[in-house]
């Protein structure tokens, strides 16, 4: 079928909360350390040339062109400029209510340990068959320290300069607040 994701593919994802106004996961500049840029998410897919196109690549070998299965370990890797790839970074902001840590995008696929794999899970998908189609309800999972960097998650404003909507952060709960830990994949 045509609207099943596959490694290799450049996407965007659009992110749940408030009955899918979240936005689009998105990049702008950032002063982290390590940190290529910050991630928040923007109102359009295109705010900044590819600011909010990924590529979905494996974390396990997988090859381009291979149907991405609900459990896959993948790396999101971002399109804007230089290849950056979605990054646990940063301690939470204390005044943040169930953020673990903040998001950035990193120049190695892995810049500390583990922190730049993410676990994709549909809720569903039709047919029943493991793979993961563009709509279907996604949750995403850091793999950093073993599963225990948390979901994708959105929260506040946007990242600073970033004329965003929201922080991405990664938090405690699948969907913390109103949907905003579930993504939905879209072909670019």
């Amino acid at each position: 079928m045509a609207n099943e994701l596959k490694y290799g593919d450049p996407v965007t994802l659009e992110n749940g909360w408030a009955n899918w106004t979240g936005g689009f996961l998105d990049v702008t500049g950032t002063q982290q350390p390590q940190a290529v840029f910050a991630v928040q998410t923007a109102s359009t897919a295109k705010r900044d040339r590819e600011s909010g196109t990924w590529k979905i690549a494996s974390a396990r070998g997988k090859a381009d062109g291979t149907i991405v299965m609900s459990g896959d370990l993948v790396y999101l890797v971002n399109q804007l400029g230089s290849t950056s790839y979605l990054d646990v970074n940063g301690v939470p902001d204390p005044a943040s209510t169930g953020e673990r840590y903040r998001v950035h995008t990193s120049a190695q696929p892995n810049r500390a340990g583990t922190s730049g794999e993410w676990f994709l899970f549909a809720e569903t998908s039709s047919p029943d068959d493991g793979a993961i189609r563009t709509g279907d309800v996604v949750h995403i999972l850091s793999n950093y320290n073993n599963t225990q960097g948390g979901w994708l998650d959105t929260s506040g404003g946007g990242a600073p300069g970033g004329n965003g909507l929201h922080t991405a952060l990664v938090g405690h709960y699948s969907n913390r607040a109103n949907g905003s830990g579930a993504w939905r994949f879209a072909h670019v």
